[in-house]
């Protein structure tokens, strides 16, 4: 098995302060309103501890039957400026990837530049296991674009 390393960085300009980007990390209410499976799942774990060395899980049952497993660790958080994570990706009991993956808020106006970098070794799938993540990375950013703005997050693509 060939390990496929890789790093892709996504950038928005948010029309929201660094307080509320952050926010919307905060708690698990605030990010399952953006950060949510692009089908109907069936829940069998969701686990947030939002503290340096908290946990995050989301792990489910999707129609197909296959079951994805998300699991991070929160390494480094600083209120309305930062947060580094460390996840591990299942299917099926299978690990895909392991990442890193830091947020960085940074203040624009009234706005924040949201740069979102992620550095990953994927085990399964090479070079499109890293472009199908940077394409659903990127479907969760836009989706916390529109909550923030009031709008209906889009459907998966």
């Amino acid at each position: 098995m060939t390990v496929h390393n890789a790093t892709f960085v996504i950038e928005r300009v948010l029309n929201a302060s660094p307080g509320r980007v952050f926010d919307a990390y905060r708690t698990l209410e605030a990010r399952s309103a953006w950060f949510r499976a692009p089908a109907e799942i069936e829940t069998l774990n969701r686990d947030f501890d939002f503290r340096v060395g908290g946990r995050e899980r989301f792990h489910a049952r999707w129609p197909s039957g296959m079951v994805s497993d998300f699991q991070a660790v929160f390494h480094d958080i600083v209120e309305d400026e930062r947060i580094i994570l460390v996840y591990d990706m299942f299917h099926n009991g299978d690990k895909l990837s392991v990442s890193l993956q830091t947020l960085e808020l940074r203040p624009e106006g009234g706005q924040t530049r949201l740069i979102h970098t992620e550095q990953g070794s994927y085990l399964v799938g090479g070079a499109e296991a890293v472009a199908s993540r940077e394409h659903g990375t990127a479907w969760h950013i836009d989706n916390l674009a529109a909550v923030l703005e009031g709008r209906e997050p889009k459907a998966f693509l």
